[in-house]
């Protein structure tokens, strides 16, 4: 973290800190259980690498999809607690919110691929498609709708 734009991105005005931490992997949750189009192919393509970066000796099986949506609805209170706190992001009185929320997801974005990624001791798997990943960032998932 050397450049001026690469600061900016950041918005922290922060000096480089050296760390020993070591080789990372990074991942988007969403890559823990692809399985649609491509017949589960980048999914077996994630865990390969993820093995192959572990060093492990053993295939990974697929990660299972857990949904907790509704798992405590036989509580009342935790499920009117929930639903008095649900809020739809995309309704025009969180505009201010969502707006606050794109602009750090398009900086993040942009610091991830321009420089983050650019490290010797950052992998991915499927580089491509997490790029492509990290663009769908740049856009208001709102406006899709």
């Amino acid at each position: 973290m050397s450049s001026t734009s690469e600061k900016q991105l950041l918005q922290l005005g922060l000096d480089r800190v050296k760390s020993n931490v070591g080789p990372v992997f990074f991942y988007d949750v969403s890559q823990l259980s692809e399985s649609s189009n491509d017949g589960g192919a980048r999914s077996t393509q994630f865990r390969t690498d993820l093995k192959r970066f572990l060093g492990l000796q053993k295939e990974i099986p697929p990660f299972p999809l857990v949904n907790t949506s509704g798992r405590f609805d036989f509580l009342p209170d935790v499920k009117h607690q929930v639903n008095r706190n649900k809020i739809d992001i995309c309704q025009p009185n969180h505009d201010v919110i969502r707006k606050v929320l794109m602009e750090k997801a398009k900086l993040a974005s942009t610091w991830i691929r321009d420089y983050f990624l650019q490290s010797d001791e950052v992998f991915v798997s499927s580089r491509d498609h997490f790029e492509l990943i990290l663009e769908s960032w740049m856009h208001d998932p709102c406006s899709l709708k």
